[in-house]
């Protein structure tokens, strides 16, 4: 059971509603954000995962978002991952503080993962409440941390019609987790990488990638080193999720 608390902010994407809520489960508090289109029913609703020392209206975030509510239709919501933005209360911002207290949590047993998964279905349960549409299509986007914590959910959330994730690999450690969550896929996936990853081989991404099943899945290599989404892969992703959610 899910209480939630609401709460209204000023648009930072243009014209486009825009609530943010807290929902209180079992298992703790989750800090959420809502984006609507203005002026129609959203054709979907895509989830939002951002990267390590991020948060979930970071501008890197919001550049997709924008593109997604404004310009597409979608309705998004994202949520702070584990240590990550409204979850640190009044602990340090410094972007290599949240890195390294992420990077501990992912060295423990089982991640965090379990705790992430069960926060993004407690949000999406309020979600779907709240659009009153428990049918409308779903997507994921994530990348990076976004990717560690979004194909689990993608694994487990049949609902999630269509994902692209990517920029993370089962070379770093401990990954061999979402490894096995590829296998669990059940949706279309847009896989993207970066040709001069840093943390994150080309290798140990196509052994996630490879074990995703299915035929509706691709690979897209951008050039560059590991960090946020260009334009050309925010446009890419749009697309993807356009297609296929539309014929979820």
């Amino acid at each position: 059971m899910s209480d939630i608390i609401w709460s209204g902010v000023a648009s930072d994407t243009g014209t486009a509603p825009t609530r943010d809520f807290l929902v209180q489960h079992d298992q703790g508090e989750v800090p959420c954000a809502l984006w609507l289109p203005a002026g129609a029913p959203p054709k979907g609703l895509i989830l939002v995962g951002h990267g390590g020392s991020r948060h979930k209206r970071e501008i890197t975030n919001l550049t997709f978002i924008e593109e997604a509510v404004e310009r597409n239709g979608f309705a998004v919501a994202a949520i702070d991952g584990p240590l990550h933005g409204a979850r640190r209360g009044d602990r340090s911002p410094d972007p290599s503080d949240i890195q390294r207290d992420f990077l501990d949590l992912w060295q423990l047993p089982g991640n965090g993962i379990a705790s992430m998964l069960a926060d993004w279905q407690a949000a999406l349960a309020v979600l779907l409440n709240e659009l009153k549409d428990k049918g409308l299509p779903i997507g994921y986007f994530g990348l990076s941390m976004g990717t560690a914590y979004g194909l689990p959910l993608v694994a487990a959330d049949k609902r999630v019609g269509a994902a692209v994730i990517g920029m993370w690999g089962a070379n770093y450690p401990n990954s061999d987790v979402l490894v096995r969550a590829a296998g669990e896929v059940s949706c279309p996936v847009l896989f993207m990488h970066k040709s001069d990853d840093h943390f994150f081989t080309l290798e140990g991404a196509l052994e996630i990638y490879n074990a995703i099943p299915g035929e509706d899945k691709r690979l897209l290599m951008n050039s560059g080193a590991h960090g946020e989404a260009t334009s050309e892969q925010i446009q890419t992703a749009l697309t993807f999720f356009t297609e296929r959610l539309e014929t979820t």
